[in-house]
């Protein structure tokens, strides 16, 4: 199975809302580490041109393509912390119809049908348009393929169902960050950390931003600490510390004291 219809999963599970407004669940205390991958659909996949070419005086093209993949792995890995199984959480009752055809949408995301399962999750939300995981996963879908615009208004209409949504809005700025909307996609990433401060993706997502296309590193550096205390160690984002803090000018972190 592959680690994006993984991610089409965990994310369905969560997000098969009647019009829900609380916040997702809390991502694991230690999401798994994030590596170089380009079987994510997040950030990791190759976007526009003009999206994912880094500003001038940010780090070289191989260390933004490793931050840009690892902050998309990160994302799918704490979307699947968030889901134990493919149980529909909702506000209201769901029509046992609904949840049947919902099912049979995310099987045949995990075979790899996804021209099938894109047509099963627009019939749902035609049919449902109270529901939030069919436009949650329709927007995944859309941004696997790189479908940008149609994966943009997906996780909108997401939103508006459910506005305190972590994984949509993350998503989101994922996806405008790929359209070269920098300006949206930190508002995206900064309503989702107002929502759930701690999903820890959204911390990392914008702190890349800062990094790469907003040339800030100070920010970024903030982001990247809030990450690392969100999820844990991190070899590799904890390097990025160490070289934001070089170009800050930012004394390096007192040593932690042993307990006596």
């Amino acid at each position: 199975m592959s680690s994006w219809s993984n991610r089409f999963v965990s994310a369905g599970a969560l997000a098969l809302l009647a019009a829900c407004h609380s916040a997702p669940p809390k991502p694991a205390a230690h999401a798994a580490a994030p590596v170089e991958t380009r079987a994510a659909p997040a950030a990791a996949s190759a976007g526009p041109a003009a999206a994912d070419t880094p500003t001038a005086g940010t780090p070289t093209a191989g260390a933004a393509s490793t931050k840009i993949s690892a902050a998309g792995a990160a994302a799918a890995a704490a979307a699947a912390a968030g889901s134990a199984a493919d149980t529909l959480l909702a506000a209201a009752p769901i029509p046992e119809r609904a949840t049947q055809q919902y099912a049979q949408a995310l099987q045949l995301m995990k075979s790899g049908r996804t021209t099938d399962a894109e047509l099963e999750l627009k019939q749902l939300a035609a049919g449902y348009p109270q529901l939030t995981g069919p436009q949650l996963n329709l927007g995944l879908l859309y941004l696997h393929d790189l479908r940008l615009p149609e994966a943009e208004a997906a996780f909108k209409a997401a939103l508006t169902l459910a506005p305190s949504s972590a994984v949509a809005g993350n998503e989101l700025g994922i996806v405008e960050r790929k359209l070269g909307k920098f300006t949206e996609a930190e508002a995206a990433y900064q309503r989702t950390i107002a929502a759930e401060p701690n999903y820890a993706p959204a911390h990392l997502n914008l702190g890349v931003l800062y990094d790469l296309y907003l040339a800030q590193p100070q920010k970024a550096l903030d982001e990247f600490e809030r990450y690392l205390e969100i999820a844990g160690d991190n070899k590799q984002v904890a390097g990025w510390v160490v070289e934001l803090r070089k170009r800050v000018g930012a004394p390096a972190p007192a040593p932690k004291k042993e307990p006596a």
